[in-house]
């Protein structure tokens, strides 16, 4: 879409005044409020992990899926009667 003139893309409407002030201020000369725009999200773009990345851990973690098996010599003996 780069390389389309402005007026043959589709137009994003944005109803926000702090929107409207953080382009005010983002804007330099010879800039357009696209150009800011389009480069915001190109950088959050570019930060963002993919969904794997992001669950896997920093440590690789080690667990002991299997549970200990049952022993009647470790029982406990009842001792009620």
């Amino acid at each position: 879409m780069g390389n389309m003139a402005r007026r043959l893309q589709p137009a994003i409407t944005i109803r926000s005044a702090r929107a409207t002030e953080l382009l005010r201020k983002l804007v330099k000369p010879g800039h357009s409020q696209a150009e800011v725009i389009e480069q915001a999200l190109e950088q959050m773009a570019a930060g963002r992990q993919s969904l794997a990345a992001a669950l896997t851990p920093s440590v690789a973690l080690d667990f002991d899926w299997e549970p200990p098996r049952a022993n009647p010599a470790f029982r406990p003996a009842d001792l009620s009667d």
